[in-house]
């Protein structure tokens, strides 16, 4: 910057922020000819305008820009530069460079003035910087610019970490001198509540979309289940094949938004098409030559999506040539009985699939969704022609149980959600806070682990996934679950971990055992209080958990039942389901679940599963 675009640039229209304002006016007054009470008056009244205004923003891209600029008239500077230090890389960067245009500087720390005070965390003010080694002269070379006097000092968080560095170049008149360097200490002093603040405030913003993305993705998986669900219904209270592609295509085009849906059924004497168009209710049935069913068939062996080509036609309708609707798009999903296709399920014309330019995951995702739907049309054409309705409700009664125990399991993090996010508005520790939402995030990421568990089950999808576990981590986890979890039932939760080693089993599905196992002696001693402890223990090749509580033991009701589905007593809100799952669960790891009990000296459950 020339002294001429100096000058311009200290006559700018004035700004409203409080620290633009006074900064401005003491460029504009503190000149060397001004009395030094006069102007250490004016600087302090600076520097404290500067503390109002970062303490009232977290705009730091509006912010720092400012007070860089003021600060370089403050100084009486030609050029300031602030740069970021960037712990992951063990970079510099410069925030706001003031020059002939922006431009972005990295550099290592310890690299140049700039990166050696970023990693000493002290001071420098040089007379000359090209008579200091350390000074790099290639950005002068590569921009012109000759750099003499510099003034360069450390921004610290509050524990002292280096979080920045701010430096100003060529003191107008004379080198920077011992009051300059104070007077930029305490800017820097307020840059770093402004830095502070921004970090933290990014880091929420950051969190704040996690758990936006995470509930968005809860919301599509939920909205996914429940058109299983709804298909999963229709199918099993159809008393006949016509009645249930009646029922699935309504609920199919009513729940996946579509204009047009429609089947193409084969079977060893006959192809038939089944349409439903925009709002018409009839049904429309048709009967198609059998080498035109085999083409189209041929044509969609998997699931796919096709648009409108130039003349704007869709090819593979299946829909009748009279309507009037336009095709723009259908999407397309075979229906296979496992050995051979016997159809293709058709849905035509997303409504407003993002003003009709969706994007590949959004198609990718219908096109999962229509192949989960024509699978389970496929077993219920199947069913319908071999089974009896009894056995369709039994489908429906399984998909059912799925549904009730994830809404079971999401009891525990759900608890811990709310807790550890009541705690976060009243801690006012940063570094609690960042742990809360961090608890928050991971209870969050496992819900979403069981929601997608029983889509798994809907496609079939049962097994577990053994894996190697550190199980001092594990059991940190299970306690930073359980904690809000016992203390809402107001009882006490011990943890005596004999053994933290590793071994080797489904993580997730083991921590649902545990919390099953948590809940139900919460329910038992809620009120009167009690203690749960977990033991972590190995004998020989096996890995033993035992959970006992001191709650009034087995009801004799139970005895022997404990471990059937849907076996509950004395629980208004229980479901049966939570111990049946843990053994499912536990001779899926071909383990071996037992209890042993006394009436009122509690319950305790014994997990042997191999290491």
């Amino acid at each position: 910057m020339s002294p001429d675009e100096h000058d311009a640039a200290g006559v700018a229209e004035p700004d409203d922020t409080p620290v633009v304002n006074l900064i401005a006016r003491v460029a504009n007054a503190a000149t060397p000819s001004e009395p030094p009470a006069v102007r250490l008056r004016h600087e302090l009244e600076a520097v404290m305008d500067i503390a109002r205004a970062v303490s009232s923003s977290l705009d730091i891209e509006e912010l720092l820009p400012r007070i860089v600029e003021r600060t370089t008239q403050l100084m009486n500077a030609e050029r300031s530069t602030l740069f970021i230090v960037d712990e992951a890389s063990g970079e510099l960067w410069s925030k706001v460079i003031q020059g002939d245009r922006p431009q972005k500087i990295r550099l290592r720390v310890g690299d140049g003035i700039a990166g050696w005070v970023a990693q000493r965390g002290q001071a420098l003010n040089l007379v000359d910087a090209y008579d200091d080694p350390r000074f790099d002269k290639t950005w002068d070379e590569h921009s012109g610019y000759r750099t003499r006097s510099l003034l360069c000092v450390p921004i610290r968080a509050k524990e002292g970490r280096v979080v920045a560095v701010i430096q100003c170049l060529n003191k107008h008149s004379r080198p920077f001198d011992v009051e300059d360097e104070l007077l930029l200490q305490c800017i820097a002093g307020q840059c770093a509540v402004a830095i502070e603040n921004a970090f933290l405030y990014a880091s929420l913003l950051d969190k704040n979309r996690a758990l936006a993305d995470a509930e968005g993705r809860l919301r599509t998986a939920h909205a996914e289940l429940e058109i299983l669900y709804e298909v999963e219904r229709q199918i099993s209270d159809a008393h006949d094949v016509e009645g249930m592609i009646s029922g699935v295509l309504e609920r199919v085009q009513t729940l996946m938004k579509v204009e047009s849906v429609a089947l193409l059924l084969v079977s060893d004497t006959v192809a038939q098409t089944y349409s439903r168009v925009r709002d018409v209710s009839a049904l429309r049935a048709r009967t198609l030559e059998a080498r035109a069913a085999q083409s189209l068939l041929l044509h969609a062996r998997f699931p796919i999506l096709r648009l409108a080509d130039v003349g704007g036609g869709v090819a593979d309708l299946l829909i009748p040539d009279d309507t009037a609707l336009q095709a723009r798009e259908s999407c397309s999903a075979p229906l296979s009985d496992g050995r051979s296709q016997i159809g293709i399920l058709q849905i035509v014309n997303r409504i407003d699939p993002h003003d009709g330019h969706a994007g590949r995951d959004d198609e990718d995702a219908v096109l999962r969704l229509l192949g989960q739907v024509a699978g389970q049309l496929a077993r219920g054409i199947l069913v319908g022609r071999e089974r009896a309705a009894g056995e369709r409700a039994e489908r429906l009664a399984l998909l059912g149980h799925s549904v009730g125990a994830i809404l079971h399991d999401m009891r525990t993090p759900l608890t811990a959600v709310g807790g550890y996010v009541e705690l976060m508005t009243e801690e006012p520790s940063v570094e609690l806070r960042r742990e809360h939402a961090a608890r928050v995030g991971r209870a969050l990421e496992h819900m979403e682990t069981m929601t997608q568990e029983v889509l798994s089950f809907a496609r079939g999808q049962r097994e577990v996934l053994i894996g190697r576990v550190h199980l001092d981590r594990f059991i940190a986890e299970v306690r930073e679950m359980l904690v809000p979890e016992m203390q809402s039932f107001g009882i006490t939760l011990e943890v005596d971990a004999r053994y933290d080693g590793a071994a080797r089993f489904d993580a997730g599905k083991l921590k649902r055992v545990l919390f099953n196992l948590a809940r139900n002696a919460g329910q038992a001693m809620r009120g009167s209080g009690g203690t749960f402890r977990w033991t972590i223990d190995h004998a020989g090749d096996y890995l033993v958990f035992e959970c006992a509580d001191t709650g009034p033991g087995i009801p004799k009701e139970m005895e022997g039942r404990l471990f059937e589905s849907f076996a509950t007593h004395g629980k208004a809100d229980g479901t049966g389901l939570g111990l049946a799952m843990a053994k499912k669960i536990v001779d899926a790891h071909c383990g071996q679940i037992s209890v042993r009990s006394e009436p009122g000296r509690g319950a305790t459950f014994r997990i042997e599963i191999p290491i």
